[in-house]
């Protein structure tokens, strides 16, 4: 059986379900700023889609949505792709 999810420690620079909602937000945010939107995004994405738990998908989604409305007013935090 192929597994198509390959998770690596840090790459949510410490995201865990336990911690405080403005905690998880700053966090995030913080990461977007060093990483870029997609590639943050993308690793939400992937969390939710493959946990059991429903907890982590509430909260990563609620994320998500966090983060887009924040980047999309202010897309100060994007890396540009093409010049």
């Amino acid at each position: 059986m192929k597994k198509w999810a390959h998770f690596e420690s840090g790459k949510l620079g410490g995201w865990s379900k336990s911690l405080l909602q403005s905690k998880r937000r700053s966090l995030l945010e913080r990461l977007v700023k060093r990483d870029g939107y997609a590639p943050v995004i993308r690793r939400l994405l992937q969390l939710r889609n493959v946990t059991k738990d429903q907890e982590t998908a509430k909260k990563a989604t609620a994320d998500m949505l966090h983060l887009k409305k924040v980047f999309r007013e202010h897309p100060v935090g994007r890396k540009r792709v093409c010049s």
